[in-house]
């Protein structure tokens, strides 16, 4: 009979994370998934945005001090073989719809120390002349009679210099999975877990498609998009208030102009007028996401591996024709360029970081789409919590803190739980 301490269900970004921090204290961890590549699903997928602008407290302070550790990814994760992923700083312009008011931003801003700067509409031009600072409000789609209507007025924007991308989101998962396993953790792929058995409220067991059983307390849902599906197989009931599905997702690429690059004049952007975001890529790209503009429909799925990765001809036409009004010096290609994946996302698009009602069940879920940038800092929070339980802490009652040390500030993990009234400040992917 195989026996383990902990048993992490997902070996995309954040499993990893959760596997490195909880090998760190010793802990015998094996990660499962049915997938064949670490970070190969919504991990690869990623736009892996690297940014601050948050719309609560908590939001920002966890961006902050996470952006620190990617700054020293290399550091973070300990002397591994091989590349190791970076971050690549380009700054970020934010582009806010009409009549919003970006005071309680630039509030949590100053609280938890994050440089920005308001750029004024008439210095945009100068300061940025690659972007074209015209008010297109409100979103449309591309087959909208008015969607190329001209600017109505022009925009300043908030500016956040220390904000940028990791180059390569994937290599981010294995680099922090190869530091997991150089502790002791071991992955396994191809392998799916089909039940978590309980006995008297606590995890006992898991077990696999292959008809085996791995003995154990502790279990972490770090699933993704099959984060529901997971929370489906365990023979008790978790006592989720806020849950999460699944949403297919498509990011697009077009080209830039000549000097739009990552290390030149190219920017990341936040585009709420036109409802997009982007940043620059390597090779004379941009690639390109959405903002869930009122304009698009949500795509919800309820088979995630039935998602159709090829790009649609509306989406690419409409987010990326977007992008062009924004960036003019950028080329459409003639046809959609891109991929489509699964988010896995709560009601407020702030994650569940927590301990459920059966004891020895974690849930590290509804990261989809703004957690990324997190992702090494995730880890840190789920042994936090799962240490804090397992010596008998309160956490529903008493959130475990967590002391984000690269910023001398702490963060209330009681943002993160699965009770938690909703967000009204959080309803897109932004957070």
């Amino acid at each position: 009979m195989e026996r383990v301490d902990v048993v992490v269900i997902g070996a995309g970004v954040m499993g990893a994370s959760i596997a490195l921090d909880l090998s760190r204290t010793g802990r015998q961890v094996l990660v499962l998934d049915k997938g064949d590549a670490v970070g190969g699903a919504s991990t690869s997928a990623s736009s892996s945005v690297v940014r601050t602008n948050y719309s609560t407290l908590d939001g920002v302070t966890a961006s902050w001090e996470a952006t620190h550790a990617w700054r020293d990814f290399a550091g973070h994760i300990g002397e591994i073989d091989g590349p190791v992923a970076r971050l690549v700083t380009t700054g970020m312009l934010m582009f806010e719809p009409a009549g919003y008011d970006r005071s309680a931003t630039l509030g949590h801003f100053d609280t938890v120390g994050v440089p920005y700067e308001v750029v004024g509409a008439d210095d945009m031009p100068t300061r940025f002349p690659f972007i074209d600072n015209g008010r297109f409000w409100p979103p449309r789609t591309a087959d909208d009679p008015d969607f190329f209507s001209p600017a109505d007025g022009a925009l300043d924007a908030l500016w956040m210099p220390e904000s940028g991308f990791v180059d390569d989101p994937q290599l981010a998962a294995a680099n922090l999975m190869t530091a997991a396993k150089r502790h002791g953790a071991e992955v396994r792929l191809g392998i799916e877990a089909t039940a978590i058995e309980t006995t008297a409220g606590a995890v006992t067991r898991v077990c696999t498609a292959g008809g085996n059983t791995i003995d154990t307390a502790c279990v972490v849902n770090a699933a993704g998009p099959w984060s529901a599906q997971v929370n489906h197989i365990i023979d008790a009931d978790p006592g989720l208030r806020v849950g999460t599905r699944a949403m297919r997702q498509e990011v697009h690429t077009l080209k830039a102009p000549a000097g739009f690059d990552p290390g030149a004049s190219g920017t990341a952007v936040g585009d709420m007028d036109l409802g997009t975001y982007f940043r620059p890529h390597f090779g004379g790209t941009i690639i390109v996401g959405g903002v869930e503009a009122e304009c698009d429909p949500l795509d919800w799925v309820d088979e995630v591996d039935s998602v159709d990765p090829t790009p649609t001809s509306a989406l690419f036409e409409s987010q990326t024709y977007r992008v062009a009004r924004r960036v003019p010096g950028a080329e459409v290609p003639l046809r959609p360029m891109g991929l489509a994946s699964a988010y896995d996302v709560t009601p407020d698009w702030v994650p569940i970081y927590d301990r459920t009602d059966v004891d020895g069940y974690y849930l590290a879920i509804g990261t989809s789409g703004n957690q990324f940038k997190n992702a090494p800092i995730v880890g840190g929070i789920m042994t936090s919590i799962i240490d804090a339980c397992e010596r008998g802490h309160d956490h529903d009652a008493d959130p475990t803190p967590y002391e984000c040390r690269r910023i001398g500030r702490t963060l209330d993990l009681g943002h993160y739980s699965r009770r938690r009234p909703l967000n009204a400040t959080s309803g897109t992917v932004l957070g």
